[in-house]
C-alpha cells in the first residue's frame, strides 16, 4: 500500500512539473503600449513597531523614479509602542518637499491600517508597502501600463530576500526566487491570486467598490486577491518591478509567520470554495484552486510516509545492532556498489522521481535567470531547501491545521 501511494505521489509530482515547464515555453512576452499619462499614486505603509526598518522603507519610496508631484505616501501607525512615530515625524521634517501623511489608530491590525489609508487616499492607484521592505527605484513605473486593460485589478512585484544571515534566510531566498517565477507563469494563464504586501498596486476605485480589505482575515493580502478574482479581475506580475523584503531568520519567527499564512490559506479557500470547479473562473477554478489544495495534501502525505519509513528503518537497524554481533560496524562502514544501489531501487517509484528531479533542476535554473537573480550555488543551502524545508513546511502545516481545529486566537 505504501509503495502504491508513493508511486501515485511521484507520478503527480512529475505531471505537474511537466505542466509548469510547458507554461514556461507557452508564455508570451507582450510589449505594452507606452503610458502617455502618469497617474497619481498613493503609497501606503502600515506600521506596528517597525522602528528598526521603517526609515529604510521610507527612503526607498522617496527615491523611486516617479514624478514627485504624482504620488503621496501615507504611513499608518497601528498603535506602535516603540519609536516608530518619532522616527516617522523626524523623517517628515527632514523631507518636507514630499507629500507624506502620518495617520494614527489603536492597534487594530494591518487590514484596518490599510483601510484607514484607503479612506484618505487621493491616488488613482493604491499601493501597499510593508514597513520591513524596500522597493527598487524603478519598481513603480513599469507597473502602471498594465492597467490600460480594464480587467486588471492589481499588479504585483518580484520579491527578493535582502537579509542573507543563516540557513533559514538562504532557504527562503530560494523559495522566493521559485515563487516569483511561478507567479509569473500563473499570471500568464490568468490564475494568479496573490497580492503580497511588499509592493502590490491596486485600482483604488476597485478596492472601494468590492469592500476594501477584510479586517477579520489573518492574510488580508491573499483574501483581497481572491476577492478580485471572484469579481472577475485579473492580477499580473511585472518582472521589472523588484522589491526586497526581510524574512524571518529564526525557527520561532518563521513558524509564527508560516502558521499565520497557512491558517489564512485554509480560511480563504473555505470562504471562496464556490469558485472551485466553477466554469465562470476557467483555469483558476478548474486548475489552480484544486492544485493549491492538492499540493498541500501531497506534501503532508509524502512527509508522513517518509517519516514513518525512516523511523521504522532506524528502529530495525537499532534492534539488529543490539542483537547481532558486529552488525553495526559492518553496515556503517560498508557501502554498496553503484550496481547494488541501482538494483536495490524500485524503478516504478524512482524513475518518475528522477525525471521530476532533473526537470526541477532546469526549473530552478530558469527561475533564477528569468527574474535576473544571481545563481548562488551553496550546496548545503540547496540541499536544505529541497530536503529539509519540505519537512519544516509540513510541520508548519500540521501546526496551522491543529490551531484551526482548536480555534486558537488569530493574530496579525
Amino acid at each position: 500500500m505504501k509503495q502504491i501511494i508513493l508511486w501515485l505521489i511521484s507520478f503527480i509530482s512529475l505531471y505537474f512539473t511537466i505542466v509548469w515547464l510547458f507554461f514556461v515555453f507557452l508564455e508570451e512576452k507582450k510589449n505594452l503600449p507606452h503610458q502617455k499619462k502618469i497617474p497619481f499614486v498613493t503609497l501606503t505603509i502600515p506600521a506596528y513597531n517597525e522602528g528598526k526598518t521603517i526609515l529604510q522603507t521610507l527612503t526607498s519610496l522617496i527615491q523611486v523614479n516617479y514624478p514627485r508631484n504624482k504620488y503621496e505616501i501615507i504611513v499608518v501607525n497601528d498603535g506602535s509602542t516603540d519609536n516608530t512615530p518619532s522616527l516617522v515625524r523626524a523623517f517628515m521634517n527632514q523631507h518636507p518637499q514630499y507629500h507624506i501623511t502620518f495617520l494614527h489608530q489603536k492597534n487594530k491590525g494591518k487590514a484596518a491600517a490599510l483601510n484607514h489609508a484607503l479612506d484618505r487616499a487621493q491616488g488613482t492607484f493604491f499601493a501597499c508597502v510593508d514597513a520591513d521592505s524596500t522597493i527598487d527605484k524603478e519598481a513603480l513605473l513599469p507597473m502602471i501600463p498594465h492597467f490600460q486593460d480594464e480587467k486588471i485589478g492589481a499588479v504585483i512585484s518580484v520579491i527578493k530576500v535582502k537579509n542573507m544571515k543563516n540557513i533559514y534566510t538562504r532557504m527562503q531566498r530560494i523559495e522566493y526566487v521559485i515563487s516569483s517565477f511561478t507567479r509569473r507563469l500563473m499570471a500568464s494563464i490568468q490564475t494568479l491570486a496573490m497580492t503580497p504586501g511588499v509592493l502590490s498596486l491596486y485600482r483604488t476605485e476597485v478596492l472601494r467598490k468590492i469592500g476594501k480589505f477584510s479586517e477579520q482575515n489573518m492574510t488580508e493580502d491573499f483574501e483581497i486577491a481572491l476577492r478580485l478574482k471572484y469579481h472577475g479581475y485579473h492580477i499580473l506580475l511585472e518582472p521589472k518591478s523588484v522589491t526586497y523584503t526581510t524574512v524571518p531568520s529564526t525557527f520561532s519567527k518563521l513558524t509564527q509567520q508560516r502558521v499565520r499564512w497557512f491558517r489564512g490559506f485554509i480560511n480563504n479557500h473555505l470562504q471562496y470554495r464556490s469558485m472551485f470547479f466553477n466554469k465562470q473562473y476557467h483555469a483558476f477554478g478548474f486548475f489552480q484552486l484544486p492544485l493549491n489544495v492538492l499540493g498541500v495534501l501531497v506534501l503532508l502525505t509524502t512527509t508522513f510516509i517518509l517519516s514513518l519509513s525512516m523511523l521504522s528503518e532506524a528502529y530495525e537497524f537499532s534492534m539488529r545492532s543490539i542483537l547481532i554481533p558486529d552488525y553495526f560496524l559492518s553496515h556503517v562502514f560498508t557501502f554498496p556498489s553503484w550496481k547494488e544501489f541501482f538494483l536495490g531501487q524500485d524503478l516504478q517509484i524512482m524513475l518518475p522521481i528522477a525525471i521530476a528531479s532533473l526537470l526541477g533542476v532546469y526549473f530552478f535554473y530558469r527561475a533564477h535567470r528569468e527574474i535576473k537573480e544571481k545563481l548562488i550555488l551553496f550546496p548545503f543551502s540547496i540541499w536544505s531547501y529541497f530536503v529539509v524545508f519540505p519537512y519544516l513546511t509540513a510541520y508548519h502545516w500540521f501546526s496551522a491545521i491543529t490551531q484551526e481545529i482548536l480555534r486558537m486566537k488569530k493574530k496579525w
